[in-house]
């Protein structure tokens, strides 16, 4: 087995462990993988390794390897597997229904940046992040008969068939992208996706068919930092004099274009004037030190609000490793957010993410650490208020991301909600959520922007929530959080030149959505065996509380840093004031390992692992679920199991037992005025859209998917007096796919 494992290795490189390569799929499909989950713990991979991927990276440090040559097994090559091609499937006896005719309202209705007219101009459907659509045509009476409506394939889906598939073909390995997670726009009477491959086209929103199509040519470049090729979204803008507005897009090689929304061809006067890069704005460019290409990705939807499109970006978590012998310091990719005119693409302003000499919070980062810091950046998606002309960006760790002894302090403003002036970038409050992260607790969702009710008086409110499973609710002029949050006690590390911050931010209120830590108690019980190789494989370990320090022991840490929420962030119901959130339990072990500081970095190196008994998470179900807050209060209305779980697992033979909820899923959400939507992944090729009550949580149907849904959020429109609900998906070799669905 281990030799079998060992040849699906031939493409590891000397690129941190930690984080997905989604062309090692290519070479591990000859091997029975079907997706990142042959060798991560998760189908997108980044969450951490299983025991296959743990091994296999620890044989290519032994050998001190860059690439494993695995000429010596060639006579143990098998035939290459590739995943059979998938069908929509319909409920029995179903078709899919006949086209409707566009209505004259479908392009001449309100535009208002919300989805009040039908419309979807916003990753988040509007610009405060809600993933609401007050549409009602579906419901608990009729969701069993939606049909599909049409179904679109990304037009640039590489061409795989055209390189050859040699053992050392790595153009062909360095093409195969990400899952496919886009959620599309609806404005102007189009849909607009964003490819993985950095395309945009525009689609019919009743017949699935393509208007038009721009390629920015990415897809001929090299593989982009992170997670290659990849893809979230558009932004939309749109004057209120004006007969049609502009597609924002950022490219995964660092380029913002803007392209009528019309036609599809890129705006005059946008972006540089002349030249090779004419039309485009060079985000690498515009920072106090240039961002290299090579070290960072702009894969997200990036955020309009006013006049001004908010873009940040996916640094290299990789950026303290050196791989030519030079400083690794000298150039740490910046994690800066800008504000760029929609206009024009000119540069408004930059908010400094990590605060440079005088400036406030520069005194958190010991050790000159500010000279050179990098990531402390927005990889998400953000949220504004127009009306306050107020951006929220939800910001992530510093570099590195599990070792904090090059920079001493609580390490503002990494990990923390900040709230800047959109016409100046100044900042107006901030609320740090993990003090000197070493755990990459990312805020990695758009805040909830929305107005409620606390005892009985209207509150101008924003809802983060987070990896660690809480829900900080504040107020969004001050800062200042709604209910009590208390600084408490957390473990010291032990470290060489590791010192971790003394206290940790605790809401008192809402409660957590999440487990959080571990104990003898949190152990998955489901029997008696179970419970007794959860132990044992525990033993060796460090277990504790939340934010429990890496060790060279060992430390599981409960969430990881793959859940609790994660990018597919929250979904609210403006009317009735209830917040939705998709969470997954998964437990990861943060071992540190002495190493050369001159090409890493850093003296450790701190690689976080997935811990399981025979694939079983070590912790009680539910692995992954949902739950709704009354946000007024602040109460759990309900969490329910998010689908049945392995219960045909070897180990639960025989069992009655409840939904124990997938595990690694944790899918972005579409809420509408009565029901819930989202697709769910129910087995490594079995994806669904699931429609569920939202009064209970309860699943009220499921329909099947074509491919693999990679937790993107769905999102809803109205075209042909009809509501459509549309979820993509596509992983690795499938095609990136667009599914719509309605009613007959």
């Amino acid at each position: 087995m281990r030799g079998k494992w060992l040849l699906a290795a031939g493409v590891a490189s000397v690129a941190s462990p930690a984080w997905p390569n989604p062309e090692h799929l290519a070479p591990a499909l000859r091997f029975g993988a079907t997706d990142c989950s042959f060798c991560h713990i998760t189908a997108s991979g980044g969450e951490g390794h299983s025991e296959r991927g743990q091994w296999l990276v620890d044989e290519r440090e032994r050998r001190g390897a860059d690439i494993i040559d695995v000429a010596w097994l060639a006579e143990r090559e098998t035939e290459v597997v590739r995943p059979e091609p998938t069908v929509v499937g319909q409920t029995p006896g179903a078709s899919a229904v006949p086209a409707l005719k566009p209505l004259a309202a479908d392009t001449e209705r309100v535009f208002d940046y919300s989805t009040s007219h039908g419309d979807w101009p916003a990753y988040g459907g509007g610009l405060r992040a809600h993933k609401y659509a007050p549409l009602a045509d579906v419901s608990a009476e009729n969701a069993a008969d939606l049909r599909v409506a049409w179904t679109w394939e990304a037009f640039d889906n590489y061409r795989y068939e055209d390189i050859p598939r040699t053992a050392n073909a790595r153009s062909w390995r360095a093409k195969v992208p990400d899952g496919f997670k886009v959620t599309p726009l609806m404005a102007e009477g189009k849909l607009f996706v964003r490819t993985a491959y950095s395309a945009v086209a525009a689609v019919d929103p009743l017949s699935g068919e393509t208007l038009w199509t721009f390629d920015p040519g990415t897809g001929d470049g090299p593989r982009p930092a992170m997670f290659g090729f990849s893809t979230r979204g558009l932004a939309y803008h749109r004057d209120d004099e004006a007969d049609s507005g502009r597609i924002l897009l950022l490219t995964s090689d660092g380029w913002l274009i803007a392209l009528s929304a019309s036609s599809g061809k890129p705006v005059p006067g946008f972006g540089e004037r002349e030249g090779a890069n004419a039309g485009r704005v060079d985000l690498t460019q515009g920072l106090r030190r240039p961002i290299p290409r090579r070290r960072a990705s702009w894969s997200y939807a990036p955020a309009v609000c006013g006049e001004a499109l908010l873009v940040g970006n996916q640094t290299s978590d990789n950026s303290h490793v050196s791989r030519d012998g030079s400083d690794w310091r000298a150039n740490v990719p910046l994690g800066d957010v800008r504000a760029f005119d929609v206009h024009t693409g000119r540069q408004l302003w930059a908010f400094k993410t990590v605060p440079q000499e005088s400036e406030f919070g520069n005194d958190t980062w010991g050790a000159d650490s500010w000279k050179w810091m990098g990531n402390t950046n927005v990889w998400s998606m953000m949220s504004c208020d127009p009306e306050l002309g107020i951006a929220y960006l939800p910001l992530t760790a510093p570099t590195s991301h599990f070792y904090g002894g090059l920079r001493p302090g609580d390490n503002l403003f990494s990990t923390s909600l900040v709230a800047v002036d959109v016409k100046t970038g100044e900042r107006l409050w901030h609320f740090q959520t993990v003090r000197h992260d070493i755990w990459d607790y990312d805020l990695p969702a758009a805040p909830v922007v929305t107005d409620i009710v606390v005892d009985g008086k209207p509150v101008k409110a924003v809802a983060q929530v987070t990896k660690i499973g809480f829900l900080y609710v504040l107020d969004r002029v001050t800062g200042k959080p709604l209910w009590p949050v208390e600084d408490r006690a957390v473990p010291p590390s032990d470290l060489a030149g590791e010192v971790a911050a003394k206290t940790q931010p605790f809401p008192t209120w809402p409660p957590p959505f999440e487990l959080q830590g571990l104990t003898d108690d949190d152990l998955n019980d489901l029997t008696p065996q179970l419970a007794e190789q959860a132990r044992e494989k525990l033993a060796p370990y460090r277990l504790g509380g939340l934010f429990l320090p890496p060790s060279t022991q060992g430390s599981v840490a409960v969430p990881g840093w793959g859940g609790g929420a994660n990018w597919g962030g929250a979904a609210f119901d403006p009317e009735t004031r209830m917040l939705y959130v998709a969470s997954r339990r998964m437990p990861l072990l943060m071992t540190a390992r002495e190493q050369d500081v001159e090409r890493f970095g850093q003296p450790y190196r701190i690689r976080p692992s997935g811990v399981d008994v025979d694939g079983l998470p070590v912790v009680k179900p539910p692995w992954s679920s949902i739950t709704a807050y009354h946000l007024d209060t602040g109460e759990i209305a309900w969490q329910v199991a998010n689908g049945r779980g392995p219960v045909d697992h070897p180990l639960l033979e025989g069992l009655d037992l409840p939904d124990l909820g997938v595990v690694g899923n944790a899918p972005g959400l579409l809420v509408t005025k009565t029901a819930i939507f989202h697709g769910h992944r129910r087995g490594r090729r079995d994806s669904v859209l699931r429609v569920l009550d939202k009064t209970t949580g309860a699943l009220l149907a499921e329909h099947a998917l074509p491919g693999t849904h990679m937790s993107a959020p769905p999102m809803g429109y109205r075209a042909g007096g009809r509501q459509f609900v549309v979820v993509a998906t596509g992983a690795g070799l499938e095609p990136g796919r667009l599914t719509a669905f309605r009613l007959p």
